[in-house]
């Protein structure tokens, strides 16, 4: 009876070394942490366009407002909910069906509309990037 006996490779074939793994690892690691930063920004980015377009929802909502009534809503604070005043009045006008809120809506990420009189109005937004054309990143303002 033959035993059967395995090949055996030369030492220099027999599977990868400690360094090259830890090489390997290395660079997916790498890669990895590139690739959460970019979806990380393309995010930041993303809400950023979502703002400039809320606020322009808003300020077309409240010329509509100001078109029917020859005044602006009066009222003075964040717009974090459908329950506050400004929602309040736009949807009753119809000029909107909902007020849009902040994509985090915590800390400094809240719209804010103050109108005393009802003569003008002001709004306070905060961007998170540079990416939007003309407007810098941190406190931006609307007025009419």
């Amino acid at each position: 009876m033959k035993l059967n006996k395995k090949r055996s490779l030369p030492a220099s074939r027999q599977g990868f070394t400690l360094v090259e793994l830890l090489v390997v690892i290395a660079v997916i690691g790498l890669l990895s942490g590139m690739v959460v930063i970019s979806i990380t920004q393309a995010k930041a980015k993303s809400r950023d366009a979502r703002r400039v377009a809320d606020i322009n929802t808003i300020v077309t909502a409240l010329n509509l407002y100001h078109n029917d009534y020859n005044a602006y809503p009066i009222y003075d604070g964040y717009i974090e909910d459908q329950t506050n005043t400004l929602a309040i009045e736009l949807v009753g006008a119809g000029t909107i069906s909902g007020l849009p809120i902040d994509p985090l809506n915590s800390g400094n990420y809240r719209y804010y509309y103050q109108s005393t009189a009802g003569r003008d109005f002001y709004m306070e937004y905060y961007l998170e990037t540079t990416s939007m054309s003309g407007k810098p990143q941190g406190k931006n303002y609307v007025i009419p």
